[in-house]
């Protein structure tokens, strides 16, 4: 299983996160920070723009999956698939 510490791009992400903090957030980042998972968000999207390849992310990837279930994000979206 990955491990947080273990990916450059999450340290990346959260460098940027928290510049983010401190700026006045836009309509997107706020929607992906009320995931509760914008850190393994931008990981996953700093991963992919760096190697042009999912594959090579799939630590990063593991990590979003397991915040998005973790923050009960299946169920608030749940109604996407019906």
């Amino acid at each position: 299983m990955a491990q947080k510490e273990d990916s450059k791009y999450y340290k990346e992400a959260l460098e940027e996160y928290k510049e983010l903090c401190n700026d006045e957030e836009d309509v997107w980042d706020k929607r992906i920070n009320d995931t509760g998972c914008y850190v393994e968000n931008m990981a996953l999207q700093l991963c992919h723009a760096d190697t042009n390849d999912w594959r090579q992310c799939l630590g990063e990837m593991a990590l979003f999956r397991k915040c998005w279930d973790q923050k009960g994000n299946r169920e608030r979206v749940s109604t996407v698939d019906k």
